[in-house]
């Protein structure tokens, strides 16, 4: 090994400058500098492609699984509200046919404090004997914030024939779901 002939460091064997001190150490017809063989990694793209592919799906999935849950979340409480809606009907009509256990059920799906709902609920016990729903639908849901409608049809039998209920109900949200807001209306 040779060393520089201005500072006497170490030089690398076919160098042209000296590292140390930055002096030409070769004759100034070459001015290239080559020292040892340097090993270049390219690395594996194979295994770079796959990880990215890899965290793209899981994130996809991950998205996806997040939208059907809540699509699935949104479609259940409808379906939950939609089904509310008719077993209020029928609580109410069943209450003004002479069933007084209605009203124990009523707070399950009307809107309001339990003993208010149950007391308006008896207040209406047999004010129509033999009441009875033949079929109720529920359509056309509304659901906006804290308020909502939906329409009731239903078919009702009592001892003076059938009739046709078709009204709006109005809908309050209340904790964590939908009730049907009857405040006492005698109108079912």
């Amino acid at each position: 090994m040779e060393n520089c002939p201005h500072c006497d460091a170490p030089l690398k064997p076919a160098a042209t400058f000296c590292l140390t001190c930055d002096n030409p150490v070769a004759p100034e017809t070459s001015r290239l500098s080559v020292g040892e063989a340097v090993t270049v990694s390219v690395g594996r793209p194979l295994v770079g492609l796959a990880v990215v592919a890899g965290c793209l799906l899981a994130l996809g999935a991950a998205t996806y699984g997040g939208v059907a849950y809540v699509h699935h979340q949104h479609h259940q409480s409808r379906q939950q509200v939609l089904d509310d809606v008719r077993q209020g009907t029928t609580l109410l009509v069943d209450a003004e046919g002479g069933q007084s256990r209605a009203c124990h059920r009523a707070g399950t799906v009307l809107a309001g404090l339990p003993q208010d709902i149950e007391r308006e609920c008896a207040a209406i016990v047999g004010d129509d004997p033999g009441a009875r729903v033949v079929a109720v639908s529920v359509d056309r849901l509304d659901l906006q914030g804290a308020k909502g409608t939906a329409h009731v049809h239903a078919t009702i039998a009592d001892a003076s024939g059938t009739h046709v209920l078709d009204r709006v109900v109005d809908l309050v949200h209340g904790r964590r779901e939908w009730r049907m807001d009857w405040s006492g209306h005698r109108e079912i």
